[in-house]
């Protein structure tokens, strides 16, 4: 009897061979999804400091702040609009202005009796180049209806100016100056309230001079209200020579305005002891 040779038993299908694809596509859905995790921490990190930024800004301005354009039709209008209201600038440059008085004004201890005056409230602030031409650069006026607020309007022809970046500068600085200063219930004189803000220009750099510093004698000795019908200028010089004489002045002469006025006012905040060395 022939042996039986058996054949080894044959699978009717062969094994599949084994492969990758498996484990690359577990690859790529594990990066795809560490990947969207990724920007969806980038994209919650950026929107988080947006609102930070937002946040910290309008808690610098410390008022709200309005800007209008009456013409936006015209040349000046048109520039106003393109170069400082589409991009912000206006409002950082106001500010920033507001930001400069506001420490000049208020931050700054009384040397004497190292105190701060009451600040003034000021809630909001409406910035609004004006239609028609000023007869200066710039007028301030209280807002109707609002009681801590402030209109400050631009001339139009500041956007002719050659250096036009200075000019709106120095018109916004003023502006603002005049909207922090006291005014002894409306009562102090215009003149005065013209030379402070002159004087606050100057030391911001956007003045007319660079200084008003005199040297010598009181320019002013023999007149009691010397403010009166001078130059805003001329009112800035001697308000110079007062704060260098007796530092802190400019600070306790416009807190010295917050309730009343009187010619006093001024010789009241210069010092008894700074006042005798002021005619020699």
């Amino acid at each position: 009897m022939e042996p039986h040779n058996s054949l080894p038993h044959q699978p009717l299908l062969p094994n599949a061979a084994p492969t990758n694809f498996d484990d690359d596509d577990a690859r790529k859905t594990k990066t795809s999804s560490s990947n969207c995790g990724i920007v969806i921490r980038l994209l919650t990190i950026f929107f988080i400091g947006i609102i930070s930024v937002w946040a910290n800004f309008e808690a610098s301005k410390g008022f709200d702040l309005t800007i209008i354009n009456e013409d936006q039709h015209s040349l000046p209008g048109k520039r106003f609009h393109l170069f400082y209201v589409s991009n912000d600038k206006a409002t950082r440059i106001l500010l920033n202005a507001s930001k400069f008085v506001e420490h000049l004004l208020y931050d700054i201890p009384n040397v004497d009796h190292h105190w701060q005056y009451p600040k003034k409230q000021v809630s909001h602030v409406t910035l609004r180049l004006a239609s028609r031409n000023l007869s200066e650069p710039v007028a301030v006026h209280p807002s109707s209806g609002e009681e801590s607020g402030f209109v400050i309007d631009l001339n139009p022809q500041i956007m002719e100016d050659a250096n036009v970046n200075h000019a709106l500068a120095s018109a916004i600085q003023r502006g603002m100056a005049r909207v922090w200063l006291w005014d002894g219930k409306s009562r102090a004189p215009p003149e005065l309230l013209a030379g402070i803000v002159e004087y606050i220009s100057m030391v911001a750099g956007v003045g007319d001079v660079k200084s008003y510093r005199i040297t010598g004698e009181w320019p002013e000795c023999g007149r009691y209200v010397w403010w009166v019908d001078e130059d805003p200028k001329a009112v800035a010089k001697c308000l110079s020579y007062l704060e260098d004489k007796e530092r802190g002045f400019i600070q306790r002469l416009n807190g010295g305005m917050k309730d009343r006025w009187h010619d006093r006012t001024v010789y009241d905040a210069v010092g008894v002891e700074a006042q005798q060395h002021l005619c020699g």
